[in-house]
């Protein structure tokens, strides 16, 4: 494999630092000449070499921190607790995997020469991963990049689409978080990053003052236990859905509350109320705006507020985590 990279786009990076890049110029950043046969049959290693600069083959190393093919930082930031009225998930990161394999690989064909592929280089204690996401056109000669981001979302069942909302196409991720039990039970959420001039940002939904609303997460299946002041347990969940039209993208929100005595665990669950809201957003410069917060951050504010306390969720299951734990009995003396 022959990889190509053009000075002068690094340099527009360096320069520009977070402001978008042409898409040409992404484009060119990360082409590879390959053999008929590698074009035709690529291997996860093709695809782990594309898209992070200095990728080690042999070792099926990442060199850390990592970068991807552009020299841009693999990183992701969610808002701060304090700085949006529903922040997003605040996970633990964790230790990262000494070898990448297929596992760390997601593809999506889009039409017979393009995809869409995410390489997860991280995950994290609810589930997610983060590493870098593209869209890979095959060419004569091998493969180009047309468009380049980080992309941090749910890793099981991942599926990775895009959208096209106004005059903008948006990269939509959605996966399973799936708890580490039996019967194990698996919840949903979506990643919405609109591409911008070559580049996949993620930006936050804010109202028309460009105050946070919340992060473009969005959970199609979500619960949450409080237990009341006095006493009794209240549960919440949400089914959503997202529909992406010609200027908007659409979400509809279900909450169904319900009640029980953790005392009386034999009696039956007694239905509390139901709640439904739609949400339209839409596109503008570097955010995603909407006239307020999601219907589920509204309801819980007001659990809150008359003193209840969120009970913990359970805890998601890792894939990979046997892979890890032979790898650590491996190298252990």
């Amino acid at each position: 494999m022959r990889r190509t990279y053009l000075t002068t786009a690094l340099a527009l990076f360096a320069l520009a630092g977070c402001a978008t890049t042409p898409a040409s110029a992404v484009a060119r950043l990360c082409d590879t000449e390959l053999s008929d046969n590698e074009r035709s049959f690529p291997t996860p290693d093709t695809w782990f070499t594309l898209l992070l600069h200095g990728f080690d083959v042999e070792r099926g190393a990442v060199p850390r921190p990592p970068v991807d093919c552009s020299g841009a930082p693999v990183a992701w930031q969610e808002p701060a607790v304090d700085e949006c009225r529903e922040p997003g998930p605040q996970p633990t990161p964790l230790p990262p995997k000494e070898r990448l394999s297929e596992e760390d690989l997601v593809l999506e064909t889009l039409q017979a020469n393009q995809r869409l592929v995410w390489v997860i280089t991280r995950r994290y204690s609810n589930g997610e991963g983060l590493g870098p996401v593209a869209m890979v056109e095959t060419t004569a000669n091998g493969f180009s990049v047309q468009a380049l981001g980080s992309l941090r979302a749910m890793t099981q069942n991942t599926r990775l689409r895009l959208e096209h909302v106004g005059d903008t196409d948006v990269l939509v991720a959605e996966g399973d978080a799936c708890t580490d039990e039996e019967p194990q039970v698996c919840r949903r959420s979506a990643r919405v990053l609109p591409l911008r001039r070559g580049r996949f940002f993620f930006e936050t939904v804010s109202n028309e003052e460009r105050a946070c609303l919340g992060s473009a997460w969005f959970p199609l299946s979500r619960v949450q236990v409080f237990e009341l002041p006095n006493g009794l347990h209240r549960k919440f969940e949400l089914t959503s859905t997202l529909t992406f039209e010609s200027n908007t993208i659409t979400v509809q929100e279900q909450v169904t509350v319900s009640d029980s005595d953790p005392k009386q665990p034999s009696i039956p669950e007694r239905l509390y109320r139901r709640a439904q809201a739609e949400r339209k957003l839409k596109l503008a410069e570097n955010a995603l705006i909407g006239s307020e917060a999601s219907l589920w951050t509204r309801i819980l504010e007001q659990q809150v507020v008359a003193g209840s306390k969120p009970l913990p969720e359970k805890p998601a299951a890792h894939p990979g985590d046997e892979e890890q734990a032979a790898q650590a009995t491996t190298t252990s003396p």
